[in-house]
């Protein structure tokens, strides 16, 4: 056995002995996806379903870069921003916009720190933030109207659609599950619920 393939085959055997630890109840912890959401990764993916106006949201999201650090390798993980009207849809295409530019890193948070915190209220406000973060105010107007984005907003929009949600934050796994810190009964619960789903999915792929 190779040297790589020994630690993952160890970090696959550690995650899973947590999940373990962590019973998952459906109906309390999560629910399931039905119908199911195709995917069309190989590996077992992982949603993050967010919404820029949402609290809860930006309170997860420190205990999901963290799960994500230690993330196996069949385990791919994406960010779906949520809209639940055409007035708030520009700012799912504001997150791909910073993804277009290669600025999520940085951008991603602070912004929504800004919009929370009610320092970007207006079209203003906004241009004046970009430049404040030495944002290329052509480049920015070209990546936003650009076909990729538009294309990645309405894809955001179809995908959250699938899931049927009602609600942010909630996390899918393999097109077949949903967890959330309402349902789990706290964010580190969601976490936990997290890993069993995925040690679950895992568990069932190898059966077949």
């Amino acid at each position: 056995m190779r040297f790589s393939h020994f630690i993952t085959a160890c970090a696959l055997t550690f995650i899973g002995a947590q999940a373990m630890a962590f019973n998952a109840v459906e109906g309390k912890d999560y629910r399931v996806v039905s119908p199911s959401v195709s995917s069309t990764s190989d590996s077992i993916e992982v949603i993050d379903f967010f919404a820029y106006t949402c609290a809860h949201c930006q309170r997860l999201a420190p205990l999901l870069e963290d799960w994500m650090k230690k993330l196996p390798a069949d385990v791919s993980v994406r960010r779906v921003p949520v809209a639940w009207e055409p007035a708030t849809q520009f700012l799912s295409r504001i997150y791909y916009t910073f993804e277009a530019l290669d600025r999520l890193e940085d951008l991603h948070p602070a912004f929504w720190q800004d919009i929370l915190s009610g320092v970007i209220t207006s079209e203003a406000d906004l241009q004046s933030w970009l430049q404040s973060h030495k944002v290329n105010l052509n480049e920015w107007n070209a990546a936003y109207n650009s076909f990729t984005v538009t294309m990645k907003t309405q894809q955001a929009l179809q995908t959250w659609q699938n899931y049927r949600l009602d609600a942010t934050p909630y996390v899918a796994v393999a097109g077949k599950y949903l967890t959330a810190p309402h349902m789990a009964g706290s964010r580190q619960k969601t976490i936990e619920a997290l890993d069993w789903l995925v040690h679950h999915e895992r568990q069932a792929r190898q059966k077949h």
